[in-house]
């Protein structure tokens, strides 16, 4: 009789059981490829990272473009509505039209100018516009004052439609408008009244500025000669 020594010597597996290998080379390649998606993993949270602080970086600057317009927009209403604060704004140039005003007057809304060529005394340049069934220029608003500075001739004074006449300090416009509904745009430290003048300074004017900017107003004694602007409707 044979016997079979128990177990078997053989390294063959039993029945049914599937033995996995794997090869060392792929053992090598698994890490690498994990470590591959994972910095393309970190590459698109980069991407999604920068688009993002890109669009919060563009709503920040709105929101401070914003907040400057509307900063500007206070700065120009204080401006206007105090007469010891002279805003400096300067443009370029502008070449007149006709449009449907006179021969040598120019148009802008819906009023006609007339800027002279000599200079007068206040009293002489009304009667000149009257002349021209008109009156020296009567500013209601900003858009009307910047206009004006862009046409006339940087050097000179022009005398305006505004003037005291029944006590120091109560200015009013030429044609009735309500000295009160429009806005103010004196120069620094105007109007003074200047004590030296003989006459006072009764009579409005822009100033003569070097550079090409917003005209603002000063107070002058009346019987000086100076540049006048009529104004009449279109």
């Amino acid at each position: 009789m044979e016997y079979h020594q128990f177990g078997s010597s053989d390294n063959s597996s039993p029945p049914g059981e599937n033995k996995i290998t794997i090869p060392p080379g792929m053992k090598r390649i698994v890490p690498f490829v994990l470590y591959s998606i994972l910095l393309l993993l970190v590459f698109i949270l980069l991407i999604v990272t920068g688009i993002k602080f890109s669009q919060l970086n563009k709503e920040i600057t709105d929101v401070k473009v914003q907040l400057e317009k509307i900063s500007d927009g206070r700065k120009t209403s204080s401006a206007s509505s105090d007469p010891n604060t002279a805003e400096e704004v300067y443009f370029k140039k502008l070449i007149p039209v006709r449009g449907t005003c006179r021969e040598g007057w120019v148009s802008f809304q819906r009023s006609c100018y007339l800027l002279s060529k000599t200079a007068v005394t206040w009293g002489k340049a009304e009667e000149q516009c009257q002349t021209h069934r008109g009156h020296l220029v009567v500013l209601n608003n900003v858009e009307e004052l910047d206009y004006l500075s862009k046409i006339v001739e940087v050097q000179h004074s022009y005398w305006i439609g505004l003037v005291e006449r029944a006590a120091e300090g109560h200015w009013s416009w030429v044609d009735g408008t309500d000295f009160n509904s429009t806005p103010l745009f004196w120069d620094k430290g105007q109007p003074d009244d200047w004590d030296l003048s003989e006459n006072g300074e009764d009579c409005g004017q822009l100033h003569p500025t070097a550079k090409r900017k917003r005209k603002l107003w000063n107070d002058a004694d009346c019987n000086l000669p100076y540049h006048y602007i009529c104004e009449t409707r279109g």
